[in-house]
């Protein structure tokens, strides 16, 4: 078939282009762009190769021989930028970017000396230190298949301090962690690293030392980090990788954060700033189109405490509501939640690390959560960014960064 517009012939291929065309337009025009320049605050030259990146992301870039960077196709959302380089002190900034925004963001970076001798290899040859970068290894990276298949490559920027039963880990540079179960390259830049769980299994020394800080232990860690793929060696690898990163965020908090978002999205309809419950709710709810049922999620809020925590499970109660900026909610519940994921079991790796060897894993992940205040904001692809906040214990609590997939990441990416 063939269309006439005045002088032009346009046949369905002609048609198919400029559909395509102008598709890729109207995606653009929603998207985000950040340029700017890096120099240096006492010279005020501009600096080549600094990292330029969004924190737990893989989106980033390096300045060029100008200092100049950009970062293009952004989506909207609250970021952390990252802007590091050897020798200088790293610079973040928080940004909440919005549709079709263009920010130009320069920045000056300050010179900071690294005293070489103190992250020297002779630490490698320490006993103690091998004893304490095990527990950190452990606490730090996890216990599951996808932790154990990671290396890191620079260890000895780690050093460690022990305070009665807290040890405390710092990296002088950023950690290089390979994860080749879920094919990324991780630069880790470590803020914080503290745990009271120093036991390793075959140390018979703090065996019943452990048994006795065992019901009040702990793990809490804080940095940026930046994720790279690796290049897949075959095409049966690069399967592989797609699939060990869906069952890395099946169960996840971001998984289960994400579907609540979509069942606020269910529930109710936006009519100005107020959210008005659908009238066809209460027959969605708990039924195959209910986004919990679907994503294979169970959840359970604690009734009010009284000689333990009493568990009901979520119905209609509104555990999410709107929060100031658009994409955003907010989540509060008081005491503990209890999440089950259902589609996927326990690691045999989860049974033996909580020494509950005895039984067999269970066909479903139980997790808890708990508020650090009344309610924390999180948008709705299920990130959210505020510190010790959300504090996961049991399965997701005992995936670590391991199990850490970039937040740009979505389970449709093939």
């Amino acid at each position: 078939m063939i269309l006439s517009l005045g002088f032009i012939d346009w046949n369905y291929r002609s048609w198919m282009r400029l559909f395509i065309l102008l598709l890729g337009f109207a995606l653009a025009t929603g998207q985000s762009r950040i340029d700017g320049q890096i120099i240096d605050k006492e010279t005020g030259e501009p600096l080549i190769g600094v990292n330029v990146f969004f924190s737990k992301t893989s989106i980033g870039t390096t300045t060029d021989k100008d200092g100049l960077y950009t970062i293009n196709y952004i989506s909207n959302g609250r970021y952390e930028l990252v802007v590091s380089m050897i020798g200088y002190t790293i610079e973040k900034k928080s940004l909440n970017i919005f549709a079709s925004e263009k920010i130009n963001l320069d920045i000056e970076l300050t010179p900071a000396a690294i005293k070489m001798k103190e992250i020297l290899v002779t630490n490698k040859s320490n006993k103690q230190w091998k004893k304490d970068y095990k527990v950190f290894k452990n606490q730090f990276l996890g216990h599951s298949k996808n932790s154990q298949s990671c290396k890191i490559t620079n260890e000895y920027v780690l050093s460690f301090k022990r305070k009665g039963k807290i040890l405390t880990a710092i990296a002088k540079t950023p950690l290089r962690i390979e994860n080749k179960r879920l094919g990324y390259l991780v630069t880790y830049y470590l803020d914080e690293f503290a745990t009271n769980n120093t036991f390793l299994r075959y140390d018979v020394e703090s065996f019943f030392t452990f048994f006795y800080i065992s019901s009040t232990k702990f793990t809490r860690y804080s940095g940026e980090s930046f994720f790279t793929e690796m290049e897949p060696q075959s095409e049966k690898q690069k399967q592989r990788w797609i699939r060990n990163r869906r069952t890395a965020y099946n169960g996840s908090l971001r998984h289960f954060l994400t579907t609540m978002g979509e069942r606020f999205d269910w529930r109710y309809n936006m009519k100005g700033n107020r959210p008005q419950e659908r009238m066809d709710w209460l027959l969605i709810s708990g039924s195959k189109y209910d986004p919990l049922v679907k994503e294979g999620f169970e959840v359970y809020p604690a009734e009010e405490y009284r000689k333990g925590n009493n568990y009901r499970e979520l119905l209609n109660d509104s555990l999410v509501w709107v929060a100031k900026n658009d994409n955003e909610l907010m989540i509060s519940f008081k005491n503990k939640l209890m999440v089950r994921y259902m589609e996927e079991g326990e690691e045999l790796n989860y049974r033996i690390n909580t020494f509950e060897s005895y039984s067999k894993p269970k066909i479903f992940q139980t997790s808890y959560l708990k508020l650090g205040k009344e309610s924390v904001v999180f948008d709705k692809n299920g990130r959210y960014f505020e510190k010790f906040m959300i504090e996961q214990q049991e399965y997701m609590g005992w995936e670590r960064v391991g199990d850490q997939l970039p937040f740009n990441y979505s389970p449709t990416d093939n």
